[in-house]
């Protein structure tokens, strides 16, 4: 007995003496929460007691550790209901926010989740499981950002954000020369929900940087994300900054676009479109130089113009900010195309202001299968700027043919109640794992 108490005194003389201190505070409204907030070490987790918090801002601030973050929970996930005209904002190092959810309500400042404070931002922290369904202001016009990240090498993964009908973005990545450049922000396996259209610019779903910010790195990596029905505008994910990756997603049934819209040398591979028939559905819009996009699976897109599967724009010349760049460098490869409307749209926008045609780009080794298209591409320029090299391309007319094409065999395999074309020669093989749902969001909230 009296050895095994030695050893339990060693193992707590080794532990850092942070770790031991720790303490949960159990708290029941704002005021105790303010009270202990000033209080939290690096370790100390604060507990929201389960109930409906009601028209409260919370500003949860802290330095933390990486071996001991500082903690706000709910006492149970997914029971700690916060509603009214509330919100909540982080600041400092090393905090963890997780099994709270928002709804019957709206934030009264400009976003629901912040993580800034004032001029303070949130670093090293992240937010987890944690619910946003339709906290959304009933007057579309009024602007609000559902998640706002802020600062460095932060995380938003597991939750569920779905039922926005205001204008603003779902989530935004905002940079700045000074505290946000060159993020490491990860924003992985969460669930993007319903969101109807809006009807005019300002719907996106997920925003990173702006145009005026659009020459920083980024460094965010936007990953195993799961967009349903995310209607919201064109621009699904509108990317407007640098080094940004964009990587085994799925989106299914959004009636728009991964669009990257402002911003250089960005790199989209491993994704999954499902339009599924539905009208208006689409894919990837290139625009800028340097871009990167491969090995993603395009199937049943509904989308035309520039809505459609692939579309390389015209640029303006000397454009401004928030004008369209010409295309240079990009290259796309082993890509696959299944049943979509026309999919290859090149120079979409040519008239007197947009005469900029994409330059040194190639379409490699990429699978089109669409039976039910006349044509595989419609082009509105000259497309002596664009290679084509080793695609195998067959419409309702046969293979395309020419120097330049694979003459390849396709068979058809289904699986996961996906048809899925496949060719030794050209295209990939998507990663239908990516489409069980339960995988994406907080597991309690999967449950309901």
């Amino acid at each position: 007995m009296i050895q095994r108490d030695l050893i339990f005194i060693g193992l707590l003389l080794v532990l850092p003496l942070q770790l031991v201190q720790a303490k949960i505070y159990p708290v029941a409204n704002l005021q105790e929460f303010n009270k202990t907030v000033s209080r939290l070490t690096p370790g100390d987790e604060i507990v929201l007691k389960n109930g409906v918090w009601n028209n409260v801002e919370l500003q949860f601030s802290g330095k933390g550790s990486p071996e001991a973050p500082i903690t706000l929970r709910a006492e149970t996930p997914g029971k700690v209901s916060i509603e009214g005209r509330s919100n909540l904002k982080l600041s400092g190092e090393y905090l963890h926010v997780s099994g709270l959810i928002f709804r019957n309500g709206y934030t009264p400042s400009g976003s629901v989740i912040e993580f800034r404070n004032k001029n303070e931002v949130a670093n090293n922290c992240i937010v987890s499981n944690c619910v946003i369904d339709g906290f959304t202001n009933p007057d579309k016009s009024k602007q609000d950002i559902w998640i706002q990240v802020n600062g460095k090498n932060n995380r938003v993964e597991y939750c569920s954000l779905t039922g926005k009908t205001n204008k603003g973005m779902t989530l935004t990545v905002r940079l700045d020369s000074l505290t946000s450049t060159e993020t490491n922000h990860h924003i992985y396996r969460n669930y993007f929900g319903k969101r109807e259209p809006l009807g005019e610019n300002g719907g996106e779903t997920i925003q990173i940087g702006l145009s005026q910010t659009s020459h920083l790195n980024g460094w965010t990596k936007v990953e195993e994300n799961f967009f349903e029905r995310c209607d919201g505008e064109l621009e699904i994910i509108s990317v407007k900054s640098c080094e940004n990756l964009i990587i085994n997603n799925v989106f299914k049934e959004c009636r728009g676009m991964l669009t990257l819209r402002h911003g250089h040398r960005n790199i989209v591979y491993g994704n999954i479109f499902l339009g599924d028939g539905v009208e208006g559905t689409g894919g990837v819009r290139v625009i800028n130089e340097n871009q990167k996009v491969f090995n993603n699976f395009f199937s049943g897109l509904r989308g035309i113009g520039v809505n459609s599967a692939l579309v390389l724009v015209n640029g303006i010349p000397n454009a401004k900010p928030k004008e369209y760049d010409q295309v240079k460098n990009a290259v796309i490869f082993n890509n696959t195309f299944y049943d979509c409307s026309t999919p290859f749209q090149l120079g979409h926008g040519n008239g007197p202001n947009r005469n900029m045609r994409p330059v040194n780009t190639v379409l490699a080794n990429n699978l089109v299968y669409c039976m039910n298209e006349d044509s595989l591409i419609q082009a509105y320029d000259k497309t002596d700027g664009i290679r084509l090299v080793n695609n195998l391309m067959i419409s309702k007319n046969g293979k395309m043919g020419g120097n330049d094409m694979s003459d390849g065999q396709v068979t058809l395999l289904k699986k996961d109640d996906l048809i899925i074309p496949i060719s030794q020669s050209v295209g990939t093989m998507p990663n239908t794992a990516l489409l069980d749902k339960s995988k994406y969001g907080p597991a309690w909230w999967q449950k309901k």
